[in-house]
């Protein structure tokens, strides 16, 4: 016997940890009406056991011992938006290089390049902003050569001048991230694909 909306909903819920953040979109249970997963995903955020951020994304509530409850990640909301809106996202260049290990940079904005969005909001006072960009430049989204390629058109292509920029590059790569590598330059410049293969080299 199929089980209650309700009970499916607070099931998928309790299984996630404190602190998760999701879309509405996300529960999928097959042809159940989205307006009823909504409805009981409102019941819920009266009741306090999550939170709503906006329209679609939801929260489960998380205490810290100093500042109380504190708000999800900028990170984890943007994802939830993306997936709220079917949006393949991948983060700016500068984002990209902190998150490789190849800037001690810590972006003032959460910059995210993105197939279906283009605006801007706050978590906290943090700003998220996403930028629409080309989809053939996303199919590395989600994955570490979506970084690298990112990381490598926000440095330009003088940049790649220095070999040893190149071989800092190619320290990151494992055999998987090759391959990925080589399929997603394809929607980028001529010089990008050439640096690519120069890093590709380098690692073997």
């Amino acid at each position: 016997m199929t089980k209650p909306v309700s009970q499916r909903v607070k099931s998928k819920i309790s299984s996630l940890p404190n602190g998760a953040t999701f879309a509405s979109n996300s529960f999928d249970f097959g042809n159940v009406n989205k307006n009823s997963i909504e409805k009981e995903l409102s019941a819920l955020t009266a009741k306090g056991t999550i939170r709503r951020y906006r329209r679609g994304v939801y929260y489960k509530p998380q205490k810290s011992s100093f500042f109380g409850e504190v708000l999800p990640s900028p990170s984890s909301i943007a994802k939830a938006i993306a997936t709220l809106n079917d949006a393949r996202i991948m983060p700016d260049g500068s984002m990209a290089l902190h998150m490789l290990g190849l800037s001690d940079q810590i972006p003032m904005k959460y910059i995210y390049l993105n197939d279906k969005l283009h605006k801007s909001e706050f978590v906290g006072k943090v700003e998220i902003v996403f930028k629409r960009i080309n989809p053939k430049k996303l199919m590395g989204s989600g994955k570490k050569a979506g970084l690298v390629l990112s990381a490598m058109e926000h440095l330009g292509s003088n940049a790649f001048n220095d070999q040893k920029l190149i071989s800092d590059f190619a320290q990151r790569l494992n055999s998987n991230d090759i391959k990925d590598l080589q399929n997603a330059s394809k929607g980028y410049p001529l010089w990008v694909q050439q640096k690519v293969q120069e890093m590709i080299n380098e690692v073997y």
